[in-house]
């Protein structure tokens, strides 16, 4: 390996970044992932809870835009954080980024291996007795092996194939899209436009609480178009695509969901889609029974990008981390492809490492229920601390008034969906409030032991428009 300092500079063009970003969000696989459990909770107005929650992540969107163009950096959210608020706010912000990305794979190696040997089965391969919580580790922890290649390749190799990937997801969803159109005459359950936006889960505190629950996991279906501000430093022009590339992945998902995701709860029994491990294949059941393999190709590739996408996010900020004296500084060692390897492989350990002691979790689907909904309110909290660090530049003058209401106000929707969807989410997989909230603090308070750290934080400012030259920030700390 060679320990070069730097990631491998201008390969990201932005017709890159747009396909990243939309395969990073993973239209297939976020359906199949949570839109069951949406359903179990919200019935056929599931879709209501992604049309509340896109006007806030839209306006994230355009705050992450703004802290790009003002610090493109591979570390992105922490580094910002201690950048333009403070060292030590930077380093719990790291904290939260890690849990966030890194307990967002587990929901993806777990159906990676159970789309695979669906798939497989349908296909008349294996027989149904390898459908087990066994195989299904064993197949996810062969796909995390496969996921690390592209990664240790570089940013550009892990884009190309990522188009291809994508290529298939959005030809299959396309066409399942115009067979599930022309079969809506046959719907077992009737439009209406409620299931859209239902005032009654604005008005019923019982119902309100379950539009909060549902907005924790909305918040892992409309997460991962920032990876392009992880890949700022890899862009071909870091001040100006990363962002943008980003806002275009959201609102093209977005759109996708508000297709596919009412035409799913129109034409298959509501009591089905909301216990289904996989619903697209169990709608594709519904309106074409002899291709629900093809749709299984579609999820499958959405996993397989999914999953490297995410430990992509979460290699750059290790990186990151390794050159601001965060991490080790072996963590900030790069190939010559431009790949940190260190922190891809510690990532693909820990992830097996996870996958590995799923087995003795006496039930999948609670253990993935709970692990997802975790992942969706530390990608809140993310999200609401980026929104907290521009709020911070608007008091203080740096950024325009008319941002600094976009960000409070994303950041108070970002924080309510944590404290209330605690209420709830828990409760959804058979755990309680109390236990479940208890969980989050504990993670939480992890973040503190990188406060406590004697070794000081340099918060590195890469320039990348002149000379691709590093200096670190000199201004002093604040503690």
């Amino acid at each position: 390996m060679s320990l070069l300092a730097e990631l491998r500079r201008r390969v990201l063009h932005i017709l890159d970044l747009i396909p990243l970003s939309t395969s990073s969000v993973a239209p297939a696989f976020s359906i199949s992932a949570a839109y069951g459990v949406m359903t179990g909770i919200m019935g056929v107005h599931a879709t209501m809870s992604v049309l509340v929650a896109f006007p806030f992540f839209l306006m994230a969107s355009f705050l992450l835009r703004k802290l790009n163009k003002i610090s493109p950096n591979a570390g992105a959210s922490y580094h910002w954080g201690a950048k333009l608020v403070g060292k030590r706010y930077g380093l719990f912000q790291f904290w939260i980024v890690s849990l966030a990305y890194f307990l967002s794979l587990p929901p993806i190696v777990i159906p990676a291996g159970e789309y695979t040997l669906d798939l497989l089965y349908r296909l008349g391969i294996i027989s149904y007795s390898f459908e087990s919580v066994l195989w299904d580790s064993i197949v996810g922890i062969v796909w995390v092996i496969i996921a690390t290649v592209p990664l240790m390749l570089g940013a550009k190799p892990t884009a190309k194939l990522t188009e291809v990937f994508l290529a298939v997801e959005l030809a299959v969803l396309v066409s399942f899209i115009v067979i599930g159109i022309y079969s809506i005459p046959r719907s077992v359950n009737a439009f209406s436009p409620l299931m859209f936006f239902d005032g009654e889960f604005l008005l019923s505190p019982r119902e309100f609480l379950s539009l909060a629950a549902t907005l924790v996991i909305v918040a892992t279906i409309l997460d991962g178009w920032e990876i392009d501000s992880y890949a700022s430093e890899e862009s071909q022009k870091p001040s100006q695509w990363p962002g943008l590339s980003g806002i275009a992945g959201l609102v093209i998902v977005f759109s996708i969901y508000m297709i596919t995701m009412p035409l799913m709860s129109m034409e298959t029994p509501t009591a089905e889609l909301s216990v289904s491990v996989d619903p697209l294949a169990t709608w594709a059941t519904q309106v074409i029974p002899g291709y629900v393999w093809v749709m299984d190709i579609a999820v499958i590739s959405s996993t397989a990008s999914s999953l490297w996408l995410t430990a992509y996010i979460l290699s750059r900020v290790w990186y990151s981390a390794g050159r601001e004296g965060v991490l080790p500084s072996k963590f900030s060692s790069v190939t010559r492809n431009g790949s940190p390897w260190l922190a891809v492989l510690t990532i693909s350990v820990l992830e097996i490492a996870v996958q590995t002691l799923q087995l003795s979790f006496p039930s999948l689907q609670s253990f993935f229920g709970l692990v997802l909904t975790a992942a969706g309110a530390f990608l809140s909290l993310e999200f609401g601390m980026d929104s907290i660090t521009v709020t911070y530049l608007a008091v203080k003058g740096s950024v325009s008034r008319r941002f600094g209401v976009i960000s409070t106000l994303t950041a108070l929707f970002m924080f309510s969906v944590v404290s209330l969807g605690v209420l709830d989410a828990g409760q959804a997989f058979g755990i309680s409030s109390s236990q479940y909230a208890l969980v989050l603090l504990m993670l939480s308070a992890i973040g503190f032991v990188f406060l406590l750290r004697r070794k000081k934080m340099k918060v590195v400012e890469v320039n990348l428009d002149e000379g691709d030259y590093e200096k670190t920030w000199n201004k002093e700390s604040r503690r």
